[in-house]
């Protein structure tokens, strides 16, 4: 066990180290980041358009100035000073507002304005305008206008059918759930692609530079692919305790920001801790687990490391595959999408999605998972016996008869 521990910080300290893991880790905090300080920019210095009202009417135009908001201001100006003011670009347009016969109106609009003005807003509020107008012309009471304007109620119900019952289910509950599961997807084949790639290439410089016949003198085949497995797995959990970290440290100044306070009382955080949201994040574990394994066996048949690219391939092709079948899945449940939620390494990308969708039960979930779960471990065992057996035969014959040749040579060994 103890040198199963010094491997296993040795090859944890030097990746942790390289320049390669830290660009990995930091690169998406600078992004998100210089995102958040360009919205947060914006907002500071997004002021609002400011709108000449001119109209032979101000009791419109002292109605328009209620409706000032963040994004627009109106004031009532004489024609003569809205077109002088918009020659001088003091203003952003001019609404020019006619009452007879009927309210009509007309905005012109400098072509270099830093901010726009939406149209479909300042339409509604002349909408509402002109109704008053016909609803006095017509001598319609304030009840009957009232009637007339409210619009028709529509109530929206999300149902699943579970066991052959209807069960509502939350709308916020299926967008956050959604949300989560396909960000985790992205996550999944971001991480195992890397990662993979990164195992794979730690076993082929190891193999490449001869130096693992002077391991294999001290240690045991076994324990270094154990060893291995496991200062990767602790690599990623050192980069998400980061990201947790940094999340932790900037929230408290997120939550305070208004770009984030429009929208956070619409969200219902508690849906992260579902049973779905739990269910993603075992089949994001188990996936990843299952990828190294494939990582640890596609490293372990290369000759050096000019041939690690070509090996890794299959990982890049599988992560992708189960990432492409879970956008799909959102456009409709096929018996292709069904069949493929329960195939080890594809399920652990599409089930989760399947599940936010609400196309499959949890109860199919678990038995996805499990099969997940009982594939990594037959998985593991056939790798780390080829592994072992094949950890110092250096093929240049091409991946695929490294790999046949590898399974013929345990088979020879479990024949003594």
């Amino acid at each position: 066990m103890n040198k199963f521990w010094i491997v296993t910080n040795q090859i944890y300290r030097k990746n942790l180290k390289s320049g390669s893991w830290l660009s990995l880790v930091l690169l998406p905090l600078i992004l998100l980041a210089l995102v958040i300080g360009i919205v947060w920019y914006t907002n500071q210095h997004n002021e609002p358009a400011q709108v000449a009202v001119v109209t032979d009417n101000p009791a419109i135009a002292q109605v328009l100035k209620k409706a000032n908001d963040a994004d627009v201001h109106y004031q009532y100006l004489t024609a003569g000073q809205a077109e002088k003011k918009l020659k001088n670009e003091k203003i952003t347009g001019v609404l020019t507002i006619k009452t007879q016969p009927t309210i009509s109106a007309k905005y012109v609009e400098l072509a270099n304005a830093e901010t726009n003005v939406d149209l479909s807003k300042l339409r509604s509020t002349l909408t509402g305008l002109k109704v008053n107008q016909t609803a006095a012309q017509l001598k319609l009471t304030s009840a009957q206008l009232q009637a007339l304007t409210t619009p028709a109620q529509v109530q929206k119900k999300t149902v699943s059918f579970e066991k052959g019952k209807q069960v509502a289910k939350s709308n916020a509950t299926s967008v956050i759930n959604y949300t989560f599961a396909t960000a985790l997807t992205i996550f999944i084949m971001l991480i195992v692609t890397i990662y993979g790639q990164m195992l794979a290439q730690e076993i082929a410089t190891e193999k490449g530079s001869r130096i693992m016949e002077i391991l294999l003198s001290s240690v045991s085949a076994t324990t270094q692919f154990f060893a291995k497995l496991t200062a990767i797995l602790l690599l990623l959990i050192t980069q998400l305790a980061i990201y947790v970290i940094a999340g932790a440290l900037s929230w408290g100044w997120l939550k305070q920001q208004a770009f984030v306070k429009n929208f956070l009382p619409s969200i219902d955080f508690s849906v992260l801790w579902s049973a779905t949201s739990v269910i993603s994040v075992l089949f994001f574990i188990i996936g990843t687990m299952t990828f190294a394994v494939l990582a640890a066996l596609l490293g372990s048949v290369v000759a050096n490391q000019e041939q690690v690219n070509t090996a890794v391939m299959p990982i890049s092709l599988l992560a992708m595959a189960g990432y492409l079948l879970s956008f799909m899945a959102q456009t409709g449940d096929s018996t292709l999408i069904k069949v493929f939620s329960y195939i080890p390494f594809i399920n652990i990308e599409l089930m989760p999605v399947r599940l936010a969708l609400q196309h499959t039960t949890l109860a199919a979930a678990c038995v996805s998972l499990a099969i997940a779960i009982v594939f990594l471990l037959g998985f593991t065992f056939l790798t780390v016996n080829v592994y072992r057996t094949n950890v110092l035969v250096y093929s240049e014959a091409g991946i695929l008869k490294a790999i046949r040749q590898s399974f013929r040579i345990w088979q020879a060994e479990r024949k003594r």
